[in-house]
């Protein structure tokens, strides 16, 4: 048998979408006559499509239809959509068994894709089940609370913008003058800072304090209750005096406050902590398959790998992953190939049949996903 060459690699990768498929597609292998297998002992499903030891079910087909969405499901009541359904899965066994007769199922990137989907299914029935947002102890989600009050608890703050003069008069003058500006133009109000103004420091961000609370000590306290005092954005105060002097402000924003109690907040903190609680415990389970396990480093050896610092390995060329069902695999596209499932290196081929058309679902919060298999180097 000839070894597949680095030009076959890209279609090795696109036909292992569809033999990682061949179980989810519920085809069974039977015994040399050609009857079904073990795997179809106990069942009464008459066999509508064999291919060599592989059996194609009615049961078979109807489970694949079955978990498309009702759309999709509606369309099979006609026999020829049916048909075609079926003629997609035998395709999808012919091109996994003259892939596998030609050695694919053994090239490197093949196996190494297959693991990756084999640790994530293991992961998703060993470990995640184990694991409950539900399990994060009331005791963290109280302390994650009580440290972080200020993201469940805000005061009301304003932001306002000032001119700062010694003089009393020309204080009042700007004043009047600032309340006869457009209340939805700030430009006008910079303008006045820009050519009055005596305090520096704000002068040079256009007389903007930035936002800040009742209880602020930024700001000098009469300072403060006249920034409050002011109701709607655009609104001018008379001037203030303080140690600086006479102060003229503008409201330009107000953020009223909120505080969420615990209970309204819990399950996003525990969601939030979940994380953690799950980066953990697949250290420790990891950690122990370890110990299952005969693991050596030579890190004599590691210290001598070359890294290429180059380009794109592939010589500037993109890889292509096409597949049956691409426009550039045989005379044309064809039908999508059903019961494929999605991995990381499979063709849209090998994607369910008319999956634009099927619903999903997918957690809301990405924190309680399921864990993901780690990519192979």
């Amino acid at each position: 048998m000839n070894r597949p060459t680095s030009a076959g690699v890209a279609t090795g990768a696109a036909v292992l979408g569809l033999l990682l498929a061949s179980t989810a597609a519920g085809c069974r292998r039977g015994s040399g006559n050609g009857a079904a297998g073990p795997a179809a002992k106990g069942t009464d499903s008459p066999v509508v499509a064999r291919i060599d030891d592989v059996v194609i079910t009615a049961a078979d087909v109807q489970d694949r239809i079955n978990k498309q969405s009702p759309f999709v499901r509606a369309r099979y009541s006609d026999l020829e959509k049916r048909k075609e359904f079926l003629d997609n899965l035998i395709r999808f066994e012919v091109m996994a068994k003259e892939a596998d007769k030609r050695g694919y199922g053994q090239d490197p990137e093949v196996v190494r894709v297959m693991k990756q989907q084999m640790i994530s299914k293991f992961l998703q029935k060993d470990f995640e089940t184990k694991l409950r947002v539900e399990d994060v102890p009331d005791a963290d989600v109280e302390r994650y609370y009580r440290e972080h009050a200020d993201e469940f608890n805000r005061p009301d703050e304003v932001r306002v913008s000032q001119i700062v003069v010694k003089d009393k008069a020309r204080a009042d003058k700007l004043a009047v003058e600032a309340r006869g500006q457009s209340r939805t133009d700030s430009k006008a109000f910079r303008e006045l800072v820009t050519k009055y103004s005596e305090d520096e420091d704000s002068k040079a961000r256009g007389g903007d304090l930035t936002s800040f609370a009742r209880t602020s000590t930024t700001y000098p306290k009469e300072l403060v209750e006249a920034a409050f005092a002011l109701k709607d954005v655009g609104d001018v105060s008379p001037p203030v005096r303080t140690d600086k002097g006479f102060h003229v402000l503008r409201l330009t924003q107000r953020h009223p406050g909120f505080s969420r109690p615990l209970v309204e907040v819990k399950r996003q903190i525990q969601q939030r902590l979940f994380r953690d609680v799950r980066a953990k415990a697949l250290d420790a389970f990891v950690a122990d398959l370890k110990k299952k396990y005969a693991v050596t480093i030579d890190e004599a050896n590691l210290a001598k790998i070359t890294i290429d610092s180059g380009g794109d390995p592939s010589g500037g060329m993109a890889r292509s992953h096409a597949g049956p069902g691409s426009a550039t695999f045989g005379a044309g596209p064809r039908p999508p190939l059903p019961g494929a499932p999605a991995v990381p290196t499979a063709p849209a081929a090998a994607q369910p049949a008319a999956s634009s058309a099927s619903t999903s679902s997918s957690a809301s919060v990405p924190s309680t996903a399921p864990t993901p298999a780690p990519k192979a180097p």
